[in-house]
C-alpha cells in the first residue's frame, strides 16, 4: 500500500482531473485583463463518466466575417425592460488592429429586432489577454463600459466608456472618460453605503492608479505612479501630479536578479513549484506552477482545477501574468488569468480573473517547505492509499448500464454508448474512491470520473451477489466533496460451484 502526501497529490498520482469552481470579491482590484472567450453557463457534471458544458453567448447581430469574436457580454445598459449586448470583436488578418467593440440595442417597436448603435476602437491589440464588463465606477447609478487589455508592446491597457444622454431615435451612444496604457492598473473599488442603491444623488467614484517604470531611473524597481480621479465638470478621469516610488533594495540575491532580469522565463522559474494558503494554522489550498509541463493547478476546499498554461506576460518588476485554459473543458474555453506578485523568497500574493466570472479575492501564498511537506502528510485527512478491494467481471445495472472491470481496464457501457478506459481504487477520507478515465480523439481532454464506492456482497449456499453503489464526488485537499449527479446502483450475480 502507498502513502501519498495530500487528496490533491493523490489526484495527480492517479491522474484524476474534475471540472472547475470560481468565485468572486470585492475590494481593491487590479485591472488583470480576461482572456480571450465568451462569457459562457456554468460547467454541470455529468451522471456519466464525463463532463457536459452549456452553449456560450451568442452575437444577436449579423457579425462581418473579417472580425472574430472575443467576448459577449449580456447586460441591461439604460434601465429599460430590455437587455443590450456588448460585443469584442478583432480583423482576422490584422495581427496589430485594436480590439473594437460594439454595442446591440434592442428595437422594441420591432419586437426582438437588435442593431448595433454605437462603436468604438479599444487601446488593446491582443487576442488572448483581453476582459470585458460593465459596472457603475463613476457613481452616478448607471453602466460604464470597461475594457482592459494588452497592446503590441505588451503594455497593460484600460478603456472606460460612458453612456451619452438619450439622443432620439439613435439607440445608446458612448463616449471614452478614460483611456490608459501603462506596466500596470489598478481600478481601486470600495464599497458604497446601502442607501446608494435607493438615494438619487450621485456615490463615491473609483480611482484609476497607473504604475509605469521610471524613464529617468536606470532601477527596473523605480516606478511612476499617476492617480486618476473622476471630474464631474470635466466628465472625465483626469490625472494627478505624477509620483515617483523608488524601489525598495532588495538583500536577497535570488529577487534581485529576478526583479532586474528581462522576460518571462526567470520568473516562471522562481515560481515553480507548489504554494500553500495558510489560513489560521489550516491549509486552505494549494497552487502549483508547472512550468516544464505547462501547467498550473489549484487545489481548495472544494474543487481541484488545472489548466494548460498558455503564455506568461511580465508587467512591472516584481510581477507575472499567467493565462492557463481548463484542460478539461476546452471546448468551452474556461480560461483564467493569474496575477502572480513576488513579496519575498517564499511568499506570493496570487489574483485571479475568468472569463466566466469575476475577480477572485488577492490571496497570499506560502512557499511549500520540508516542515509544511511534513504537515500535510501527517493530516489523517490528507492520506491516500491504493484499496484492497478488488473489482473483477462485469456489473449490470438499470437503463443498459454495465461496468466490466478487468484490472487495469475497464468498459463502460450506457446510452451513449461503449467506452474502453482504466480505472484505479483508493481509500481517502475514510471513503473509497473509484476513478475513471476514458481516453478520446487525438488532440481532446480525456473523459475523467471521480466515484465514491460503496460495495456490498450477499453470500448463499448456491450463489454470491456484489453490490455497487456509485456516488459522483470532487477530490479536494481535505478529502473529496459531493458532485452533481445521480448515484449509480450496478450488481453481479455468480453461482457457487457445488463441493
Amino acid at each position: 500500500m502507498i502513502g501519498i502526501a495530500s487528496a490533491f497529490l493523490a489526484a495527480a498520482a492517479c491522474a484524476l482531473l474534475v471540472a472547475c469552481r470560481a468565485g468572486g470579491g470585492t475590494g481593491v482590484v487590479r485591472v488583470v485583463p480576461r482572456p480571450l472567450g465568451e462569457v459562457a453557463g456554468q460547467v454541470q457534471t455529468a451522471a456519466g463518466p464525463e463532463r457536459t458544458d452549456s452553449s456560450a453567448v451568442r452575437p444577436r447581430i449579423w457579425i462581418d466575417p473579417q472580425y472574430t469574436v472575443l467576448q459577449i457580454i449580456n447586460v441591461n445598459l439604460d434601465q429599460d425592460p430590455d437587455e443590450e449586448q456588448v460585443i469584442a470583436v478583432k480583423r482576422i488578418t490584422d495581427v496589430g488592429s485594436p480590439v473594437k467593440l460594439l454595442v446591440v440595442d434592442a428595437d422594441p417597436g420591432r419586437g426582438t429586432y437588435y442593431f448595433q448603435s454605437w462603436e468604438s476602437d479599444t487601446s488593446a491589440t491582443d487576442t488572448r489577454v483581453f476582459s470585458l464588463s460593465a459596472k457603475d465606477i463613476i457613481g452616478d447609478h448607471s453602466l460604464q463600459i470597461v475594457a482592459s487589455g494588452m497592446n503590441e508592446a505588451g503594455k497593460l491597457t484600460l478603456d472606460v466608456f460612458r453612456l451619452l444622454p438619450p439622443s432620439q431615435g439613435k439607440g445608446l451612444l458612448y463616449r471614452p472618460v478614460c483611456q490608459l496604457v501603462a506596466d500596470e492598473i489598478s481600478l481601486d473599488e470600495s464599497d458604497r453605503p446601502d442607501s446608494y442603491a435607493t438615494d438619487p444623488r450621485p456615490g463615491n467614484s473609483f480611482p484609476i492608479v497607473a504604475y509605469l517604470r521610471d524613464p529617468d531611473s536606470q532601477n527596473v524597481m523605480d516606478l511612476v505612479r499617476i492617480r486618476y480621479s473622476w471630474n464631474p465638470a470635466e466628465s472625465r478621469y483626469v490625472p494627478g501630479a505624477a509620483e515617483k516610488i523608488p524601489g525598495e533594495e532588495v538583500q536577497q540575491a535570488a529577487l534581485r536578479s529576478l526583479f532586474t532580469g528581462s522576460g518571462e522565463q526567470a520568473f516562471e522559474q522562481f515560481i515553480s513549484g507548489s504554494w500553500v494558503q495558510i489560513v489560521k494554522d489550516t491549509y486552505a489550498s494549494i497552487i502549483t506552477f508547472d512550468p516544464l509541463s505547462r501547467r498550473v493547478s489549484l487545489s481548495s476546499g472544494n474543487t481541484q482545477e488545472a489548466y494548460l498554461w498558455r503564455e506568461s506576460h511580465r508587467t512591472i518588476y516584481n510581477r507575472l501574468l499567467v493565462v492557463g485554459e481548463n484542460e478539461t473543458v476546452l471546448q468551452i474555453q474556461l480560461i483564467r488569468t493569474f496575477s502572480i506578485t513576488v513579496n519575498d523568497p517564499n511568499t506570493i500574493t496570487v489574483t485571479i480573473i475568468g472569463n466566466d466570472s469575476g475577480e477572485s479575492p488577492t490571496v497570499t501564498y506560502t512557499k511549500v517547505s520540508d516542515d509544511i511537506r511534513q504537515k500535510l502528510i501527517d493530516r489523517p485527512d490528507a492520506q491516500a492509499l491504493l484499496s484492497p478491494l478488488v473489482l473483477s467481471g462485469r456489473y449490470s445495472g438499470g437503463q443498459g448500464l454495465s461496468i466490466d472491470f478487468q484490472a487495469p481496464r475497464l468498459t463502460w457501457t450506457d446510452s451513449g454508448g461503449q467506452r474502453t478506459g482504466t480505472f484505479v481504487l483508493f481509500s481517502v477520507g475514510g471513503g473509497t474512491i473509484l476513478g475513471t478515465r476514458f481516453r478520446t480523439s487525438t488532440g481532446q481532454p480525456d473523459l475523467i470520473g471521480s466515484w465514491l464506492l460503496d460495495y456490498k456482497e450477499r453470500k448463499d449456499s448456491t450463489s454470491v451477489t456484489r453490490t455497487l453503489t456509485l456516488s459522483p464526488v470532487l477530490l479536494t485537499v481535505n478529502g473529496y466533496e459531493d458532485a452533481n449527479g445521480d448515484d449509480l446502483s450496478l450488481q453481479q450475480s455468480q453461482e457457487l460451484k457445488k463441493k
